[in-house]
């Protein structure tokens, strides 16, 4: 059986669903510069030029209807909700000295909402969302200005909100850096050297965090503190030696970053790498010993879909896993080509609490579709039918012995997707009526799933 009680929940982001871009202080942040139509997660965008329409403007408006949303968290049963705070609202330009007082209210009135409504807060503090200025000034997270700025907001979080959050999460899907690494910030766009750039960049989010965990333990308040991964499976299309070696290479590739944050050291296949392809890196040993010293609490990681490989470069590709690959053919696919798998996930869970002996937090699993409505009713069984049955291989593992935290699935309300920029996209229990033009009343309307997730929770 598992070791705990897991929270059962859903999760937001603060660039995919607030909105009031540039009110009560707000800086802008990178995710605010990228325009409706040209989500191109390869490259970064310049500052909006008012001819197009940037839909994280006004998201779905989280920002000014977070009670009401809370109230429906609350009626669905919610015991917890993965959040994030919008660096930019805090510090505009990233180097304050002080934070935005009104973002300090903010967030103080939207904590304590929850804990009022019995809703255990999960705070990420950088999801895809880093101030614009920042970016400007110092390129990326390659430079390592960024660490003082970060640690700066870090700092004051955990100091005035750690007596309210127990569960905290540093960085949104850490290893998505190593293969869109413009959504995190950093420079490959800027210079010649861009594996270069992304390696320093990797290491110097990783010695924030390890500093912003040392922070955390120092504070003390029961502060739990982790960081997150996006992680899929990757199979073989077959049983060719070949293609069983190139699935391991490219799941040890992928999980390279989840091996510092718990085991505080880069592994040897990585530091490989980096030999062969004679990168230089600003690497102290002070900063080596301060991964060592300070690994994560646990694990969070989001779970869509899995992945096969092949050596063949005629074999059929999936259409849309964010890690590409060949298609399985033995799995159905989203609208959006996204693979299909439940089972997956039960893999993952053992997969990754046999490798590191952590507890583990499932916090984004969703399933994006379009969502017709008639009379006010949304009848999402195909929602139902992909959660229900990831429910149950996350119960399943954790019957195996896998210790859950939290399980969050994607999303409480329609919001933007990071991947498509579209509303059209929907992942949400709440429908929330505005399309990929922007245009809508913003009208809440419960989707059939959300009363299917309610008796979930109430049952359980």
């Amino acid at each position: 059986m598992g070791k705990t009680k897991m929270l059962l929940g859903a999760a937001l982001s603060a660039s995919q669903s607030e909105g009031a871009y540039d009110e009560d202080g707000k800086g802008l942040s990178i995710s605010d510069t990228v325009p409706a139509g040209r989500r191109d997660l390869t490259r970064r965008y310049p500052k909006p030029d008012g001819k197009h329409y940037y839909p994280t403007h006004q998201a779905v408006d989280f920002y000014h209807r977070y009670q009401e949303d809370i109230d429906l968290m609350a009626e669905c049963g919610l015991e917890c909700l993965r959040f994030s705070f919008a660096w930019s609202r805090f510090f505009p330009q990233g180097e304050e000295m002080q934070p935005n007082p009104l973002a300090v209210k903010h967030y103080d009135d939207l904590i304590d909402k929850l804990l009022a409504e019995k809703i255990v807060p999960i705070v990420t503090m950088s999801h895809l969302e880093i101030p614009q200025a920042l970016a400007e000034k110092y390129g990326g997270w390659e430079n390592k200005e960024f660490i003082r700025c970060f640690l700066r907001y870090s700092q004051f979080l955990l100091e005035h909100y750690g007596d309210r959050v127990k569960y905290w999460i540093t960085f949104n899907e850490m290893n998505m850096l190593l293969y869109f690494p413009c959504t995190l910030a950093v420079g490959v766009d800027l210079t010649d050297k861009p594996e270069e750039a992304k390696a320093q960049a990797l290491h110097n989010m990783l010695y924030a965090n390890a500093q912003t965990i040392a922070a955390a333990h120092a504070i003390g308040k029961g502060i739990q503190i982790g960081a997150m991964i996006a992680y899929s499976p990757i199979y073989p299309v077959d049983c060719r030696p070949e293609n069983i070696m190139l699935a391991y290479d490219l799941e040890r590739n992928a999980l390279s970053i989840a091996d510092v944050l718990v085991r505080g050291k880069y592994p040897d296949t990585y530091e490989r790498k980096i030999d062969e392809q004679a990168l230089q890196l600003e690497r102290t040993q002070a900063e080596l010993d301060t991964l060592a010293q300070n690994p994560v609490d646990f694990l969070a990681t989001s779970y869509y879909c899995s992945n096969a490989t092949s050596i063949e470069a005629t074999a059929e590709k999936s259409a849309g896993n964010l890690f590409g690959g060949a298609r399985n053919p033995f799995l159905k696919t989203s609208e959006w080509g996204w693979q299909i798998d439940p089972q997956g996930l039960r893999y993952a869970l053992n997969y990754l609490y046999d490798r590191y002996q952590i507890p583990l937090m499932i916090v984004e699993n969703g399933l994006g579709a379009r969502d017709v409505v008639t009379n006010d009713i949304i009848e999402d069984d195909y929602r139902i039918a992909y959660l229900e049955a990831h429910l149950h291989a996350l119960n399943e593992a954790e019957k195996d012995g896998v210790e859950i935290l939290a399980y969050t699935m994607w999303s409480f309300l329609d919001q933007v997707s990071a991947s498509s920029g579209q509303m059209s996209k929907r992942y949400g229990l709440v429908y929330c009526d505005v399309d990929d033009n922007g245009s809508g009343t913003f009208k809440r309307i419960k989707k059939k799933s959300f009363y299917w997730m309610q008796s979930q929770i109430k049952n359980r």
